[in-house]
Parts: structure tokens; C-alpha cells; sequence
């Protein structure tokens, strides 16, 4: 078998004919012509054989043993003599008007998707970012048809498309990104939800305490249960118990003030959760203050509310803290106590519920990822693509 035809298998090339090849410490070069072969004009459809004249372009394509790798192609311009046009042969690896491979466009898009930036993509691949965001744009997500039956909304901040924060919407049942809004005001939600044909199909609609997407479901979803994520509800009792530490600690001799800033996670740990020498250090710390000692009785009597295993088990055990906050006096839980009287229904629901928030909240994180290596997206468009390519 020639040289030739070892190196077009080598670079995924068929109908090559290499004519030169050279190589430095961060580049490759590689010299070659199409095999001729008749050509279909694409102006009239004849059938001609007839080369008009030669032309070379320098084309990127993918790298080759962790080098740049540059093909100088001398492409032919074929003569129609049927309608006296002149065009070049066909090249399945070089579109139009391009200086770039294929299958270059499509491994930057690789790139991406492993979730590098696009800076660094290019950097590596040696393009340009406005090449990149140019494929980018190509690639098209089209807003979904059917909303799935368990779904789940939350918010990030995406500073994007003139809005601050961003709207994103789960599949909590399949772990699957649904989609991706511009903005979280409601009347943009109600405008977004209102296309679609099977809303009273949604069972779950899973959220945090936000009233808009309470609103939201029960105008759009009537048969969907309505849940809040049991994540949300603990971060008001754990902010009551450290809102009470700060206060005790204020009196306290600077030394201690310390030690108890320090140790402050030793309080927000499961008792059932700490060794001999955690217990100690807790009971100390709790002898200090009749009012951090109850603050603390009170976490853990959420803590054993939210182990609930079953709905009637958690009435019980919410009844209970709640008449325990009450009568403690502590007035850093009333924003608990206020939260759980207009929230309870829907946060007893998550116990009956075998889905939950975490996929959504996981994505968020991976989102701010993806923001904080491009340092930040100002286009929607661009932002929601690479939220898609990365995650789908």
C-alpha cells in the first residue's frame, strides 16, 4: 500500500493524495490534493471533467499527536461548459466559505461539552472565541412540547440577557434538564407555561418557598401535588439556632466569643453524629446558656421531624416543635414559626412525595460552574446553549 493512502487512513481522509508533510514542536503541516474525479455543477447539473485552474487554502483541523495540524489543500476550480460557470470540487470536510474543518467545529463543540470554557477551547484548538460562539449558534434546543409529569423549578443568578436571575425547569423524575428561562418574573412563567396542551397531566411540582411558583401551580397544574423541598425548610431552623448563638455569644468574655464562633458547627451536627469528645465540648457550650441549650433542643426536634417516614409520623412530630417554639420564648424562631404556618401543607407533602429538589440544585451548582469558568454570559441564547451541551 503507498505512504499516501497509510496517511489518509491515519487522518480519516479518503481520496487524498499527500504530497508533503512536515512537523515542528507544536505544529503539523500536510500538503495534499483530492483524487480527480468528475464534478456535478451546481449551477446547471452537468457532468464535467474539465479543471479551469488550481488554488491552495490553509485549513485548521483537528490536532494530531497534541499539535496544531494545518492542511494545505490545493483544490481544484472546475469549468462547466454547459452554462460557462467555474466552481470547486466538493470536499465533505470543508463547508462553504470556511477555513476550518468539520470535524474541528464539532470537536471544539466536544470541548464544551466537557465543560471547558470557550476561551480555553479556543486557546487549545488555536481558533478564535468568535469562531466558537459562531458553531455555538448553530447548535439549536428548541423549547420542549410535552412538561413531564414530576417537575421541578428553582432560580440562579446568571446576570444574563439583562435579567439577574434565571428560571430553571427539571425533569425530577428521569434527572433530566427540561429547560432553561430568561427570567423568573411571573408573568414571563405564565406566558412560557400556558403553550402547553397537557398541564393537568402534571402530578408532582416540586419548588422552594416562593409564592410566584405557588401561584404558578395552582393556576397551570390543578392536579399536581404541590411540594417543597425539605432542604429549603431546614436552613430557617438552623438560621434561628445561629441567630440565638450570635446573640449569646455577644456577652460573653472575647476568649469564649471565639472558642464559640469556632465551634459553632458542633450545633448544627446530628447529635446521633458526634463522638465522646464532640458530646463533651456540646455539653459545655450548652451549659453555658439556658437559651442556646432550648435553641439547640428545638434543632433537634426538627432534625427528628424532618427522619420522619411517613406523612402521619411528621404531623405529629411538626405539632410537637412547633408548641415547643412557641413556648420557649425564643423570638429568633418566630420567622420559623411564621414560615411553617403558611408552608406546612406543602412541606408534609414531600413526605408522602418520592421526589425531590436535589437534581435541580445539583444542576445549579454545575451551572455556576459553567458561568464562572467563562467569567459570566451577557447572551441568553449563548448561555442557555452551553447550559444544554454541558449538561444534556
Amino acid at each position: 500500500m503507498p505512504t499516501s493512502d497509510f496517511t489518509s487512513k491515519l487522518l480519516e481522509l479518503e481520496d487524498i493524495i499527500v504530497n508533503d508533510l512536515s512537523s515542528s514542536d507544536t505544529e503539523l503541516h500536510i500538503s495534499f490534493t483530492l483524487k480527480r474525479k468528475p464534478q456535478t455543477c451546481p449551477h446547471c447539473g452537468f457532468i464535467t471533467d474539465k479543471v479551469h485552474d488550481y488554488r491552495t487554502s490553509i485549513i485548521k483541523d483537528i490536532p494530531i499527536m497534541g499539535k496544531k495540524t494545518f492542511l494545505h489543500y490545493r483544490k481544484r476550480r472546475y469549468h462547466c461548459s454547459s452554462c460557462n460557470k467555474h466552481f470547486y470540487e466538493a470536499f465533505h470536510l470543508l463547508p462553504k466559505y470556511c477555513r476550518i474543518t468539520t470535524r474541528l467545529a464539532f470537536y471544539a463543540i466536544h470541548l464544551l461539552k466537557n465543560r471547558y470554557s470557550v476561551h480555553s477551547s479556543a486557546s487549545l484548538l488555536g481558533l478564535s472565541d468568535t469562531t466558537i460562539f459562531r458553531r455555538l449558534k448553530d447548535i439549536r434546543y428548541p423549547k420542549p412540547r410535552v412538561l413531564p409529569n414530576v417537575l421541578s423549578i428553582d432560580e440562579f443568578r446568571g446576570n444574563s440577557g439583562g435579567q439577574k436571575f434565571q428560571a430553571i425547569l427539571t425533569d425530577a423524575h428521569s434527572h433530566k434538564l427540561f429547560d432553561i428561562l430568561p427570567s423568573r418574573n411571573q408573568t414571563d412563567l405564565m406566558l412560557y407555561l400556558s403553550d402547553f396542551p397537557n398541564k393537568k397531566q402534571v402530578q408532582y411540582f416540586i419548588t422552594d418557598m416562593n409564592q410566584v411558583y405557588r401561584d404558578l401551580a395552582l393556576s397551570y397544574f390543578p392536579n399536581a401535588t404541590i411540594v417543597i423541598d425539605k432542604f429549603h425548610v431546614v436552613r430557617y431552623v438552623t438560621w434561628a439556632l445561629e441567630n440565638v448563638r450570635k446573640r449569646v455569644q455577644k456577652l460573653m468574655h472575647p476568649s469564649k466569643r471565639k472558642y464559640f464562633k469556632r465551634s459553632r458547627k458542633l450545633l448544627l451536627t446530628h447529635k446521633e453524629k458526634l463522638n465522646e469528645e464532640g458530646l463533651l465540648a456540646l455539653e459545655l457550650m450548652l451549659g453555658q446558656s439556658q437559651d442556646l441549650a432550648t435553641a439547640y433542643h428545638l434543632k433537634e426536634l426538627f432534625y427528628q421531624f424532618m427522619q420522619s417516614t411517613n406523612r402521619q409520623e411528621a404531623v405529629m412530630r411538626l405539632k410537637f416543635f412547633r408548641l415547643a417554639a412557641e413556648v420557649s420564648g425564643l423570638s429568633e424562631f418566630n420567622a420559623c414559626l411564621t414560615m411553617l404556618g403558611n408552608w406546612s401543607k406543602y412541606i408534609l407533602n414531600a413526605f408522602d412525595c418520592p421526589y425531590t429538589n436535589g437534581y435541580t440544585e445539583g444542576t445549579n451548582n454545575a451551572i455556576k460552574v459553567i458561568k464562572r469558568n467563562a467569567f459570566g454570559y451577557r447572551n441568553f441564547d449563548n448561555f442557555r446553549n452551553r447550559i444544554f451541551l454541558a449538561l444534556t
